[in-house]
C-alpha cells in the first residue's frame, strides 16, 4: 500500500465517484431486505404447516355439526306432525284414520253432531289452533327445537303456544317476536287473543 506524502494511507475508494458508493449502499440494503423477506416467508410457510391439521379438525366438526343440525331439525319436523296428529285425533272426530273417521265417512252428520257437544271454549281453542297451524310465521319444529320442555311434555307446538307459549313471551318462530307484536298492537294485550291468532285475524278482516 503507498503511504501520502504527509504519511496517512489511501483507501482505495477514496477516489470512486459518488454516485457507485450509493449503488453498493442500495444493493446492500436490497440484499438484507430480500433475506428479510426470505426468511418472513419461511416463517410463514411454518405458521401455514402448523394450522393445517387446524383447519382439516375446523373443517370435520362443522360438517358433523351441520349434518347433526340437519338431523335435529328433521326429528323436530316428524316430532311436530306427529303431537299435531295426536291433537287432532281427540278434538276431531274426522283427523286420523281412525273408527270415527270411518263412522263420520259413513254418516256426515255426526261431525256435526259432536261439535255440537263440544263446549265452546273448546271449539274455540280448536280454531284458534288451527289459525295457529296455518300461520307462516308459525314454525312448529323451530319451537320444539327452542322449547325442548314442550318436546317432553309431548304436547301440540300450536296448542301450547295458544295456551301458554304466548303468554310465557315465547316466539311461534324466528321471523315473529311475540313482545314486540303486543308492543305494536296494545288492544291484543287487552284482549288476552292470542298475537298470532290476532294476526291472522286482522289479515281476514282486511281481505
Amino acid at each position: 500500500m503507498m503511504g501520502r506524502r504527509d504519511g496517512s494511507s489511501t483507501r482505495p475508494h477514496d477516489n470512486w465517484p459518488e454516485n457507485q458508493v450509493q449503488s453498493m449502499e442500495t444493493q446492500s440494503d436490497t440484499h438484507k431486505l430480500s433475506e428479510a423477506l426470505l426468511v418472513c416467508r419461511r416463517e410463514l410457510a411454518q405458521v401455514r404447516a402448523e394450522q393445517e391439521p387446524l383447519a382439516e379438525q375446523v373443517a370435520h366438526w362443522q360438517a358433523r355439526g351441520s349434518n347433526a343440525e340437519a338431523i335435529s331439525t328433521y326429528l323436530a319436523e316428524c316430532l311436530a306432525r306427529e303431537l299435531s296428529r295426536a291433537y287432532w285425533e281427540v278434538r276431531e272426530p274426522g283427523s286420523p284414520i281412525t273408527w270415527r273417521r270411518f263412522l263420520v265417512s259413513r254418516w256426515p252428520w255426526l261431525r256435526f253432531l259432536a261439535r255440537h257437544w263440544q263446549s265452546t271454549a273448546s271449539r274455540i281453542e280448536a280454531e284458534h289452533t288451527r289459525l295457529i297451524e296455518m300461520s307462516q310465521v308459525f314454525q312448529p319444529a323451530w319451537y320444539l327445537q327452542h322449547y325442548p320442555d314442550v318436546a317432553l311434555a309431548g304436547v301440540s307446538p300450536a296448542a301450547h303456544y295458544l295456551r301458554c307459549g304466548a303468554a310465557e313471551g315465547r316466539d311461534p318462530g324466528p321471523n315473529f317476536s311475540t313482545e314486540d307484536y303486543l308492543a305494536q298492537n296494545p288492544e291484543c294485550r287487552r284482549s288476552g287473543i292470542n298475537p298470532v291468532v290476532h294476526s291472522q285475524q286482522s289479515r281476514t278482516a282486511l281481505e
